[in-house]
C-alpha cells in the first residue's frame, strides 16, 4: 500500500471534498418538495459552508506554496479551488443584491 504524503496529498483532497460536497449539493437541491424544504435546505446550507471553508483554506494554500515548481496536480488543485471560491463569493454577492434590492 502506498504511503501518501500529508504535504502534497491533502491538496489534492481538498479539491476531491469540495467536488464531492458541490455534487452533494446538486443531488440534495433536485429533492426539494414542500414537505421537506426546510430540512433539505438547512442541509444545503451547512454543505455550502464547508465548501466554503475547503475552497479558501486550498486556494490560500495554493497561493502561499505558488512559488515552488508547479506540476499538473498543482494546477488541478488552483483552478479546482479558485472556480469553488469564485463561485461561493458571487452567489454571496447575488444574495446580497438580491436583498438589498427586496428592501428597497
Amino acid at each position: 500500500m502506498k504511503k501518501f504524503k500529508i504535504n502534497t496529498d491533502f491538496k489534492i483532497q481538498l479539491s476531491i471534498i469540495v467536488l464531492s460536497l458541490f455534487i452533494l449539493i446538486g443531488i440534495l437541491s433536485y429533492q426539494f418538495s414542500n414537505s421537506n424544504f426546510h430540512i433539505i435546505s438547512t442541509i444545503i446550507g451547512f454543505l455550502i459552508i464547508a465548501v466554503a471553508i475547503f475552497s479558501f483554506t486550498g486556494l490560500y494554500n495554493s497561493i502561499k506554496n505558488i512559488r515552488k515548481p508547479i506540476t499538473i496536480k498543482k494546477m488541478y488543485h488552483i483552478i479546482v479551488t479558485a472556480l469553488a471560491a469564485c463561485l461561493i463569493l458571487y452567489i454571496i454577492v447575488e444574495n446580497i443584491i438580491n436583498a438589498i434590492k427586496k428592501f428597497i
